[in-house]
């Protein structure tokens, strides 16, 4: 069985990345794809430049994704990842190569395939995070549209936990909220808004919530009026236990014949459940890791030309709302780095700093992705 598409990177980590995969075979049917543009550089002239160039623009992207989805800072544990950033871009459109004095410098459009690396960063992170992480999760059934949905150990939860703990997480469901939720509080939790479940997450004391709803019905087959078709639906969401923040929003659907309306129903959520085990592992590593610096932003300033420059930048960033706090991690004349301490929407942070007014001229926004932003400043009179 292939482990990866063709068309996306070699398979550079095995052991539990095999494992990964191996369980949900469908989940790489579609792939998520999101753009991102960048400049690459390399030594020499002709097509062979051309391409490292375009090798470098690839590596810097995916360092950045990487960087957004982890918040760390040493990328370590991905040297064998970088080494085949091209695999996880599906193409890339060739803006514009120049050459001068004698390097080659490319622009690009790429299309990044987000699911095979998020995939790739929690296989490679699982075995680094604490043993027996716990994770909350709180399901809600309904196997036929006849019966009422209950919450507790049913098809859908089963397979769920099943799936986590095969990796070493340490589930517990609603039984044990110790009484602090009878059944009509916790179905308003899981049907209700995500600011619900925000709620439900920070007042309990695991590391991951997921609260799903399992939910099935069923029509006789028009050529077997003893058969029903059973459709069953599983939408989840993941939160974080620290800061109640939603981290994933999941859904599968399965369809299975029966003889019993209530036997298939538990069988298609059962299906459905499965087709979500390994998203949602996924899920679960990423928010372990995005616990720490869950709100940092991460600000690079290509050729700010000094200290006064800077300066001027976070004393704007601290007056703009949801901006916790700012910290200047390094600064020189060619390069700058910005800490901001930011719950607010990243559109709204990336639109306040485009175009922010300067002496010197108006900072222009290169790029963003995930909390990574870099930006430049376009000086007066400058084309």
């Amino acid at each position: 069985m292939r482990l990866f598409p063709a068309h996306s990177a070699p398979r550079v980590l095995l052991g539990v990345a095999a494992l990964l995969y191996g369980l949900s075979p469908a989940a790489r049917a579609e792939e998520d794809v999101f753009t991102v543009r960048m400049t690459g550089h390399a030594d020499g002239v002709g097509m062979t430049a051309r391409n490292n160039a375009v090798a470098n623009a690839q590596e810097q992207i995916i360092t950045d994704v990487l960087r957004s989805l982890i918040g760390m800072e040493d990328l370590a544990p991905f040297r064998a990842l970088l080494r085949h950033a091209s695999g996880y871009i599906q193409r890339y459109d060739l803006l514009r190569c120049d050459t001068v004095n004698n390097t080659t410098t490319v622009e690009i459009d790429a299309y990044v395939l987000e699911k095979p690396l998020r995939q790739d960063v929690a296989a490679a992170m699982l075995p680094r995070l604490p043993k027996n992480s716990s994770v909350l999760l709180v399901v809600s059934e309904q196997p036929t549209p006849e019966t009422s949905p209950r919450v507790g150990a049913g098809a859908a939860f089963l397979v769920l936990r099943e799936g986590l703990e095969k990796y070493g997480f340490n589930v517990v469901g609603s039984d044990t909220l110790a009484g602090a939720y009878n059944a009509e509080k916790l179905l308003a939790v899981i049907s209700g808004s995500v600011e619900d479940g925000s709620r439900f997450a920070r007042e309990n004391l695991q590391k991951v919530v997921i609260t799903a709803q399992a939910a099935s019905e069923h029509e006789p087959l028009p050529t077997a009026p003893d058969m029903t078709k059973n459709r069953a639906r599983v939408a989840l969401r993941i939160f974080s236990g620290a800061d109640g923040k939603m981290t994933e929003a999941l859904g599968a659907e399965a369809v299975v014949q029966s003889g019993d309306p209530r036997e298939g129903g538990d069988q298609a959520i059962s299906d459905a459940a499965g087709k979500l085990v390994t998203d949602t592992t996924v899920a679960v590593v990423l928010t372990l890791l995005g616990r720490e610096e869950k709100d940092r932003v991460l600000l690079t300033i290509e050729q700010p030309g000094g200290e006064a420059t800077v300066h001027e930048i976070t004393e704007a960033l601290r007056r703009e709302a949801d901006v916790a706090g700012v910290e200047e991690l390094m600064v020189s004349p060619a390069l700058a780095r910005v800490r901001i301490d930011y719950e607010g929407s990243m559109a709204r942070l990336a639109d306040t700093l485009h175009a922010m007014p300067l002496p010197q001229g108006v900072l222009e926004v290169k790029k963003a992705v995930g909390r990574e932003v870099t930006a430049v400043i376009r000086r007066q009179g400058a084309e």
